[in-house]
């Protein structure tokens, strides 16, 4: 647990620093400019589909504000439910920046020696989408069929997403100093921590507008809780 107070500290000192603060905001500003664009789009495709049509002008007027409603509603729905990997997929873009920051003033005798670029980095944000989407799709029926007893949908929500997010962002930071292997060794040593982290991940992934600032303090948060796991008795 000092481990993960120590992270948090370090992170949260960090904001507002220049050169952290400049990847914040892009980072930011690229995620909301992103679900913009998503949902023009959407719209546009979804304004040429053939709809249903009548003759009866107020019973068509009805259908279309349904339609807007329909598409509006899932569209939010959406992208609440599963913004923790569409975002990490545009932080992807900044990632190597983040880490950098972040090692720059903390760990500069431990920095890595190499950045992974975006296609290295996009490729392992791809991975924790994949995972994410695909693992709560195959959950939905147990979070369904458990609805009525309280709090266990929840519980199993948070757990599934918790250990997805950590494992994720970890990797996404660990590689960049360890092999495949190696970091999987290490990572299973600080397994409580990586945890926990990825449960405050989920929790603040699902606070609107907060959530924006999560995937950026989310990176920078498992870098501190590898350089400290790993090279430091915090």
């Amino acid at each position: 647990m000092n481990k993960l107070i120590t992270a948090i500290e370090r992170t949260a000192g960090q904001i507002f620093d220049r050169a952290f603060l400049k990847v914040f905001l892009l980072g930011m500003l690229t995620t909301v400019g992103a679900i913009m664009l998503s949902y023009l789009i959407s719209n546009e495709l979804m304004k040429a589909m053939p709809l249903y049509s009548s003759d009866w002008e107020w019973w068509q007027d009805l259908v279309n504000e349904m339609t807007g409603f329909i598409f509006n509603t899932a569209f939010i729905f959406f992208t609440f439910l599963f913004f923790a990997p569409i975002s990490t997929i545009f932080i992807a873009i900044f990632l190597d920046d983040i880490i950098d920051c972040v090692e720059d003033r903390y760990y500069p005798e431990n920095k890595a020696g190499k950045r992974l670029g975006v296609s290295h980095l996009a490729f392992l944000a791809l991975r924790i989408m994949f995972f994410i989407i695909v693992l709560n799709i195959l959950m939905l029926p147990f979070y369904v069929l458990l609805f009525w007893i309280p709090f266990v949908p929840l519980v199993l929500f948070y757990i599934l997403n918790g250990y997805l997010l950590g494992w994720g962002y970890y990797e996404m930071v660990a590689v960049r100093h360890l092999g495949i292997k190696e970091a999987g060794v290490h990572r299973k040593s600080i397994r409580g921590v990586i945890l926990t982290a990825g449960l405050i991940m989920t929790f603040l992934f699902m606070v609107p507008i907060v959530q924006f600032t999560v995937p950026i303090l989310g990176a920078a948060l498992i870098c501190h809780l590898f350089h400290i796991g790993r090279y430091e008795q915090t």
